[in-house]
């Protein structure tokens, strides 16, 4: 039943670790190049200075310039024929691997840079590396280019705190209960990498560490959630990691940060969790939090969840489904905060409301020239419409407004482009939602 929620915030979470990541850093999922797994997966793991790049004269093309040509006047990769750029380390201490590797350790260069586009922290002190021999021809890399890579500046200018955090792992493994207190340990919530990384594992690998989390480790993850900043990266993760390893009361917090935090980010992955706790009591819940709700900006996050868990007939029972359906419905009114009204009607085409709202959005749009709405919110109003439908066992379907909405399309030139992608796409023709982004 969580296949909408699922969804969105899963491409959500996606979109929001990218955007974070480093500028340089390309073609990795930050999930699955945590520190705690590239520790695991590493040949070899050391602490050294990028001392410099060299460059090594070959009698062929080479395959590192092949899949690196020059971009960005050499910025952001340079690979160049008949040469192969290779990194040399200064190597201070050994974490993994072999002990004889010596005190200088050679890579083949990210993505074929040259020294002086390295990232500023790379250049100028200590990192971890983590490496391993490539089958083509065993010499080293670095994994996932600067994401295989931990620097000072990273870790909040402490690198010997991650040094710690790398050594007890390798010798303590990476999955115990232990291990769960080392990542709980390390959420310190100010964006360093190993405060991100151990969050994501918490996150996205939640079912590889249930087995091993206690009662009072699942307390611990609901209180980082609570203490956690609207909009961090922490925050993000944390709310995923509290619907699957929920805490007794993790219900009521996932609803007093989702309340407090009007992001739709935070309302996306906090519905997700709700479900995953109890879906049933969570849209009990919201219902009862919309009577009680002091201003727009909290029933516009309500109005979000309950479109994204989109309660059902045949799951959650006829009345609450109906509650659900007449809530929007009150909302489909010119005289709606414009927010508020956007958010409804997100949520009344995503509840695939049939015809429960097919009047009340017809009269949006044929008042559109008097009641002071927008072309966000027609347009809105139309996809809507589009998408009160039935759809019978053949994949054939019901459109309840469609000689309305043809007619409409005839009539206005300026909608009918909007009209046709709505009736053939209802579910994913975007709309301009509060925080004017397309959903």
């Amino acid at each position: 039943m969580k296949t909408k929620t699922l969804f969105c915030a899963l491409a959500l979470l996606t979109m929001i670790v990218a955007a974070e990541a480093s500028a340089e850093a390309r073609n990795y999922s930050p999930h699955r190049t945590t520190v705690q797994q590239l520790t695991d997966s590493a040949q070899v793991v050391v602490v050294g200075k990028l001392e410099r790049v060299e460059d090594v004269e070959l009698n062929e093309v080479g395959i590192d310039a092949a899949a690196h040509k020059r971009l960005n006047d050499g910025k952001f990769q340079d690979g160049q024929d008949y040469i192969r750029r290779e990194g040399v380390l200064k190597v201070n201490t050994i974490l993994k691997g072999n002990a004889d590797l010596g005190s200088e350790l050679r890579f083949v260069s990210i993505r074929q840079l040259r020294l002086d586009n390295y990232d500023a922290d790379l250049r100028t002190g200590e990192a971890i590396y983590f490496l391993s021999a490539r089958a083509e021809d065993g010499r080293y890399v670095i994994h996932n280019d600067e994401r295989g890579t931990v620097s000072a500046q990273e870790s909040g200018g402490d690198l010997l705190k991650a040094v710690g955090y790398i050594q007890d792992q390798i010798k303590d493994g990476s999955v115990s209960t232990r291990a769960i207190n080392r990542m709980l340990n390390a959420i310190t919530l100010d964006g360093s990498r190993l405060s991100v990384d151990s969050t994501l594992e918490l996150s996205w690998r939640h079912d590889l560490y249930a087995p091993a989390v206690t009662a009072e480790q699942r307390e611990r993850i609901l209180g980082l959630g609570r203490l956690s900043k609207p909009g961090s990266e922490e925050r993000n993760q944390l709310l995923t990691a509290m619907g699957r390893l929920p805490a007794e009361g993790a219900l009521d917090a996932l609803l007093e940060i989702m309340l407090a935090d009007t992001s739709w980010s935070t309302t996306s992955l906090a519905s997700m969790s709700l479900e995953y706790v109890d879906r049933g009591q969570a849209i009990t819940r919201l219902l009862a939090e919309y009577e009680l709700a002091q201003d727009d900006a909290t029933r516009m996050v309500i109005v979000r969840s309950l479109g994204l868990i989109r309660p059902k007939l045949d799951h959650d029972g006829a009345d609450l489904r109906t509650r659900t359906l007449e809530l929007v419905k009150g909302l489909l009114k010119s005289t709606t905060s414009k927010d508020l009204l956007r958010e409804a009607l997100i949520a009344s085409r995503d509840l695939r409301s049939q015809d429960a709202h097919v009047a009340d959005l017809k009269v949006l749009i044929d008042e559109r020239n008097t009641n002071g709405l927008t072309s966000n919110e027609i347009n809105a109003a139309i996809i809507a419409l589009a998408a009160g439908r039935t759809v019978d066992a053949e994949g054939n379907v019901n459109c309840f407004a469609k000689d309305y909405l043809l007619a409409l399309g005839e009539a206005d030139p300026v909608l009918d482009q909007v009209i046709k992608s709505a009736m053939k796409f209802p579910y994913t023709t975007l709309i301009l939602g509060a925080d004017g982004k397309g959903h």
